[in-house]
């Protein structure tokens, strides 16, 4: 559960850099919280009792990977 939460982290803290270096643009509110959001909910869905039987599946944790992947590639091409 600590690689996930580490993951979420990761995109959190990725979406508010982002934000805070690119403020001076425009609607980079939006940008940074199509990364922030999904980190958001990762890191809420690993205290939640009944969500985390779910996140220990393989399946789950490699739908977050490619989800996080994709969110961090994009705050980076940004």
């Amino acid at each position: 559960m600590n690689n996930l939460r580490m993951w979420a982290y990761a995109m959190i803290a990725t979406g508010l850099i982002n934000w805070d270096y690119q403020r001076a643009q425009s609607n980079i509110a939006i940008h940074s919280l199509a990364i922030v959001v999904p980190g958001f909910l990762l890191l809420t869905s690993t205290f939640v009792p009944s969500l985390k039987a779910s996140l220990q599946k393989k399946s789950v944790q490699a739908i977050w990977f490619v989800i996080g992947a994709a969110a961090l590639a994009y705050a980076f091409i940004n």
